[in-house]
């Protein structure tokens, strides 16, 4: 592993198969979460806006209660532009699937969180 660097999610290839099991189990439940958040948030925003033909009132309470902030402190992602990054593909999954299975959406951000990982990993 990198020297002072074996925590930190960017260097998942370097983890044990048990810590793998571990971080993706955490992982995929607060996905989970965050994407029954987000249908939440968007049922609440569809009664908000029933008279609204202009639906531009919205209920911006998931930037309050986003526990994607959790994955951050669990992987040691500190840098502010590496989270927004993340957070935006949790978000853009999350609201391209609106009502999905859970579970296979939260598996999808998971995968591609740890694709753009890999690719953060040289902005380091």
């Amino acid at each position: 592993m990198k020297e002072g660097k074996d925590k930190q999610v960017y260097f998942i290839d370097d983890f044990s198969p048990e810590e793998m099991k571990y971080k993706s189990i955490i992982a995929i439940s607060v996905l989970e979460d965050y994407v029954l958040m987000v249908d939440v948030c968007n049922w609440v925003n569809e009664l908000i806006n029933t008279s609204n033909s202009k639906k531009h009132a919205f209920w911006y309470v998931e930037n309050k209660i986003n526990r994607i902030k959790t994955l951050f402190l669990m992987g040691h992602i500190v840098r502010e532009d590496h989270q927004e990054i993340l957070e935006s593909i949790a978000y853009d999954i999350a609201m391209d699937t609106v009502g999905g299975n859970k579970s296979e959406r939260a598996l999808k951000i998971k995968d591609t969180f740890l694709e753009k990982l890999s690719s953060l990993r040289a902005d380091l």
